[in-house]
């Protein structure tokens, strides 16, 4: 396991309207039978909760999303599919639809970088389209 550094960007496009966030932080990074896994935790003090991302890019070109704490999701991005996928804050929980448009990787047990551009639907209702950059630097 290394300590690494990690910046996301994200942008989140709503009725035509783009939100960008922006987060760096230290996490680590480890291989597991081919498989890289990026842990780290969002910052409370930006984002107002406490949440810990686990990012999985499996070699299969696959990549799992899990957040646990304040809100818990678990996206499953393949390119070319729709997943179904739970989102649950403290209000309560849903199911949300997540195609996956693209998902690139080029990571390395020494870092490299992820991008994901996917769209986000509610009972086959659009909700936004999104693309994550995700950037992975050796401390």
């Amino acid at each position: 396991m290394k300590k690494v550094l990690v910046k996301v960007k994200g942008t989140q496009g709503v009725d035509g309207e783009n939100a960008v966030i922006e987060l760096s932080t230290e996490g680590t990074l480890r291989e597991f039978e081919g498989d890289y896994i990026i842990t780290y935790s969002d910052d409370p003090t930006e984002s107002g909760t406490q949440t810990k991302t686990q990012l999985t890019i499996q070699k299969s070109g696959t990549v799992i999303l899990d957040r646990r704490g304040d809100l818990n999701s678990r996206l499953v991005i393949t390119e070319g599919e729709r997943n179904n996928c739970l989102y649950a804050i403290p209000q309560g929980s849903m199911t949300l639809g997540i195609y996956s448009k693209q998902v690139k990787s080029n990571m390395t047990a020494s870092g490299g970088t992820v991008k994901m551009v996917y769209s986000i639907d509610m009972n086959l209702q659009p909700l936004s389209d999104n693309e994550v950059e995700i950037f992975v630097e050796e401390r």
